[in-house]
């Protein structure tokens, strides 16, 4: 691949039209403005982590998450790391000390096979970039130890995936890398090891999609872009430079413009999977585009480097608006307090997943170049849809500021199949981020709620239970003992201009109970909002089997800690918060008011709750219209 080239790059994308489109003649959308951050502002939010952290880290070095009073998973060498940078390029020798302790633990810890929670994967990238950063600036015998501790690993005996099985072996075999080109691998092992290294890397091509994503097991967004973070830091660092050396670079530049097309215009990463919503998920999209802006400025393609930099400036911006009074993050997008674990994982902690976002904000920092300048990213420009249903079972359209994500399959553990997203360019607040999954966000003693997806409800057979595309996820993720899952999701796209985009949805949906149904949903994407028109498709019985519908949309009604105001009238619900209102409007006729549905969901996004309005008899089509607008000052 020539990356001067531009048409030779794009011509292997899947979306490569679209693509060529949105940069043939890059335009400035009215009202856009330069974010106004510079890479410094990288070390900012990376500081008030440190100094919060810095308070719970033990005599030993290692750091101590406040909520479980034990060290969790990588939290002590992603301090360790973020430390050393504010030690090295912020003029912070008052970290110095606490950055060497976490180093020293945590080098210890990976030598001696006690890592917290038996995470030692992620270590080594972490602590190779710390070491780095603390050379001569520490006694030579701690450097001696560290060194002495680093030549040690044997990757087979230290890593738990060292079959190539997912995402926490492209981790660590990019710290390999890193640790063979900083010299740390014993002459000895050399040749084991980058044999280790090829091999695993076979591996692996097994999940490199077309898009230049990464597809882990059950295609997660936050875990396509969380290898290939790793994998962008170490080829452009000039650490790998084995046999796949230029499949990496073509699939990373292919899976960066992926990036691009999949980024809201706010800044946030596309939802969909497990770990979707925390925070270093723009993390990770900060490092990705920051590399692929050098990328690209070196090629001489100014306005895709533009876009790149505008995309890694917006994701740090979305960071920056969760940043909590005492320094650090609130992990998951949502201001409940870090003590009920709202909207957290199993496996999601208050200190790794803070640690961690700074980690990658730091190799964000070190590979940002300042002199690229910003141009405005594909999803402020508009007039494309990116077509991801292979794999990823998503499509992204944007058009006239606006943006919108489509859940063609859901994983109905995390996520309901329909429309999962609604942002618009220059207002910085999400409502619908997250229609609700059949599952129990939020505190342990909350019980799974009722999946909402924002258009249709219908009676289902034989309990005639309110069934909506959130009653079924894709066939792979189907409880096959219900028999209800997509079938086949079609698209069709009509129009494609900046201004404005139309698209169509064609659901077939299996249903062992009341047989197999369609869903058409019909999307117009402009400066006006989102306009859907949703369709049940099929014969219409009359008389007492006549069809029941509704139109349903999940409403935020508290985002963990404050509630939003909510106002309905005729045929309106609008909900003003974080200094924005969201209005949706019902446009097709409805049988009675628009009233409150279920009993509030906990969702990743706080609490949500259903605003619902029945359609006259035999009517199985509405239209309803959603958009966002800056509260006036």
């Amino acid at each position: 691949m020539n990356i001067t080239n531009w048409n030779e790059v794009v011509a292997g994308h899947p979306a490569a039209e679209a693509l060529k489109r949105v940069f043939a003649e890059p335009t400035i959308p009215r009202d856009w403005q330069p974010s106004g951050l510079a890479r410094s502002d990288y070390l900012r939010l990376v500081a008030g982590n440190v100094d919060f952290w810095k308070r719970h880290q033990n005599d030993a070095g290692a750091v101590i998450d406040p909520y479980e009073n034990r060290e969790r998973q990588y939290s002590t060498p992603a301090f360790a790391h973020a430390a050393a940078t504010l030690v090295a390029h912020a003029d912070r020798a008052d970290l110095l000390g606490a950055a060497t302790r976490a180093m020293s633990f945590a080098t210890a810890a990976l030598a001696n096979q006690t890592t917290a929670d038996n995470h030692p994967d992620f270590y080594i990238p972490m602590l190779m970039h710390a070491r780095r950063l603390l050379e001569g600036r520490v006694p030579q015998s701690v450097w001696d130890v560290w060194t002495q501790q680093l030549q040690s690993l044997v990757p087979e005996a230290v890593y738990r995936d060292a079959t190539a099985h997912a995402n926490w072996n492209i981790v660590h075999e990019c710290g390999e890398c890193l640790r063979r080109k900083d010299g740390l691998v014993r002459e000895e092992h050399r040749a084991a090891q980058s044999t280790y290294i090829e091999q695993c890397l076979s591996k692996q091509q097994k999940r490199f999609t077309p898009f230049g994503m990464y597809e882990d097991p059950n295609a997660p967004l936050a875990y396509d872009a969380f290898p290939r973070l790793w994998l962008e830091d170490v080829v452009v660092d000039g650490a790998y430079d084995g046999t796949h050396r230029a499949r990496l670079e073509e699939w990373l530049r292919w899976g960066g413009l992926s990036t691009l097309l999949l980024l809201s215009p706010i800044g946030e990463w596309a939802s969909g999977g497990r770990s979707a919503h925390h925070q270093w998920n723009e993390a990770e999209v900060s490092v990705i585009c920051e590399i692929n802006a050098r990328h690209w400025q070196g090629a001489g393609h100014t306005s895709v480097a533009g876009a790149f930099k505008r995309a890694a400036r917006l994701a740090l911006s979305s960071m920056q608006r969760w940043q909590r009074p005492s320094g650090e993050l609130w992990i998951v997008k949502n201001r409940a307090d870090p003590t009920l674990r709202h909207g957290y994982e199993g496996y999601s902690f208050h200190s790794q997943y803070n640690l961690l976002a700074m980690s990658m904000l730091c190799i964000a920092f070190e590979r940002a170049d300042d002199t690229i300048e910003e141009r405005p990213m594909p999803s402020e420009i508009g007039g494309y849809v990116f077509d991801a249903r292979q794999i990823f079972h998503k499509v992204a359209a944007a058009a006239g500021g606006y943006f919108a994500l489509i859940d063609t399959g859901a994983d109905a553990h995390y996520n309901a199949t329909g429309l999962l997203r609604v942002h618009r360019a220059g207002v910085a607040s999400s409502f619908n981020d997250n229609a609700p999954a059949h599952r129990g966000y939020g505190p342990k003693i909350v019980p799974p709620g009722e999946g909402i997806t924002p258009g249709l409800m219908w009676r289902g057979e034989p309990d005639r239970r309110w069934l909506s595309l959130a009653d079924y996820p894709h066939a792979k993720h189907a409880d096959h003992e219900q028999s209800r899952f997509v079938r086949e999701a079609e698209l069709l796209v009509s129009q494609s201009t900046t201004e404005r985009v139309a698209l169509k949805v064609l659901y077939t949906l299996h249903d062992a109970s009341s047989g197999a149904r369609q869903i058409e949903e019909t999307y117009v994407i402009s400066e006006e909002g989102v306009e859907v028109e949703a369709s049940l498709l099929g014969d219409k019985p009359q008389g007492d089997k006549a069809n029941e519908a509704r139109v349903a949309f999940p409403i935020l009604v508290h985002d963990g800690a404050f509630e939003t105001g909510v106002t309905f009238s005729a045929n309106r619900v609008r909900v003003q918060h974080a200094g924005a209102y969201l209005t949706w409007d019902v446009l097709s006729p409805m049988r009675g008011p628009l009233v409150w549905g279920s009993a509030r969901v906990a969702t990743q996004s706080g609490w949500m709750q259903a605003a619902v309005a029945d359609l006259p008899a035999n009517v199985s089509s509405v239209r309803y219209r959603v958009r966002l607008e800056k509260q006036s000052p």
